[in-house]
């Protein structure tokens, strides 16, 4: 399927969710939706995330896997860094033995939580809690945490996010407990 198709897809799914206040009859209409486009429920879901959060630009994010320019890399690395030393002062003053570790690749900047093993405390595990792309068409952060099933989904938050001082804030509100439970 093209993108324009996508997007009109996608829009018409976002739309149906601001205008329906019945839960089933939203289902319902949602369901046809994703049988009429093809496209099923879980990738209009996807799509409809996607451009519920940033419109066109979300859904080419998820596809955008472009080089971040070295130094709006450093930028972001240096304000997602200083957010988390804030939570890892926050925790250990609470006696928590969590730390946090940042990778990136291409476009995207990933932060997990990564704490000690319970039965081998050498060891530790990592957990996902948040992603953020940057679109360099439109010089523009998305905000990503991922689902249950392991895969990045496109977070809506309550405010635009434009830039990565409005993904971290939004991951500091975490109003729908996406990020940190």
């Amino acid at each position: 399927m093209d993108f324009a198709k996508k997007c009109r897809w996608a829009q018409k799914a976002a739309l149906l969710s601001k205008q329906t206040t019945d839960s089933d009859e939203e289902y319902v209409r949602f369901y046809q939706l994703a049988q009429d486009s093809g496209l099923g429920t879980r990738w209009l879901a996807y799509y409809s995330n996607a451009y519920e959060a940033a419109g066109e630009s979300g859904i080419k994010a998820l596809t955008y896997r472009k080089k971040l320019p070295e130094i709006v890399r450093s930028e972001a690395l240096n304000k997602i860094n200083k957010y988390l030393d804030e939570k890892r002062q926050f925790l250990r003053s609470k006696n928590a033995q969590i730390d946090f570790e940042t990778k990136y690749s291409s476009n995207r900047i990933t932060v997990y939580e990564k704490e000690p093993l319970f039965h081998d405390p050498s060891e530790t595990s990592c957990i996902a809690v948040f992603q953020v792309r940057y679109t360099d068409y439109d010089n523009r952060w998305h905000l990503y945490w991922m689902r249950k099933f392991h895969q990045w989904w496109p977070y809506v938050p309550e405010q635009h996010v434009y830039t990565i001082d409005d993904c971290i804030r939004e991951v500091k509100q975490d109003t729908w407990g996406c990020f940190w439970g």
